[in-house]
């Protein structure tokens, strides 16, 4: 394991503090209705150099902390063959942790409310809502592209480039949200999808996309 080397903008948890963080993560979404199947991904930022990240085709409610990933930040960082695979989403981890120093950490989710909206064509403004303001800032929209591509990882990067951003909608593929710790980026997730089904409730399907 790697000496912990800190980033600016947050703490460097423990490796096995993060993996309890990422287990807990995946079950509170998966309570909430937010994931299905072995939908989403999470990661925290172990330091500079490393992160830890769930693995590909596992159910994020029924992970153990043995299972959690280590891997390079860098996109150059292999990873083994052999054994389990990091998330598919692993490049759009890097690229955002790249683009945000202040994130220590990343959830991604299919939460119904954030997907009905994409397929509506609706983009909800956060700031109808004072507490989802607050806890949101300003949300994103990356355009569809083939998940876990390089061109979906530079068009999420660039959408959170702004820190004033805390999510970003991954249009026809849920949502992304970042936080100083996974407990905000889901706390953020969850806020996203309560704005997403209030918008759906008072504005039709079809209307124009846009704050």
């Amino acid at each position: 394991m790697l000496g912990a080397m800190a980033t600016p903008g947050h703490s460097s948890p423990a490796p096995g503090t993060a993996a309890a963080a990422i287990v807990a993560a995946g079950r509170r979404l998966r309570g909430r209705g937010l994931l299905a199947g072995c939908d989403g991904n999470l990661s925290v930022r172990l330091d500079a150099r490393t992160i830890a990240v769930t693995p590909a085709g596992r159910r994020k409610d029924e992970l153990a902390p043995e299972e959690i990933l280590v891997v390079g930040v860098e996109p150059a960082d292999a990873h083994p063959s052999a054994g389990p695979r990091p998330s598919s989403d692993l490049a759009v981890h890097r690229a955002v942790y790249a683009a945000r120093p202040d994130a220590g950490a990343i959830a991604h989710a299919h939460p119904p409310a954030v997907l009905a909206c994409l397929v509506a064509g609706l983009l909800p403004d956060p700031g109808v809502l004072p507490e989802a303001a607050a806890v949101l800032g300003r949300v994103g929209l990356v355009p569809a592209l083939p998940f876990g591509s390089p061109e979906v990882a530079v068009a999420t990067a660039a959408a959170l480039g702004d820190p004033r951003v805390g999510a970003v909608l991954l249009d026809r593929h849920g949502a992304l949200a970042v936080g100083a710790t996974l407990e905000e980026a889901v706390d953020r997730l969850e806020v996203l999808e309560l704005l997403c089904a209030t918008w759906l409730a008072v504005r039709p399907p079809g209307s124009r996309r846009g704050r």
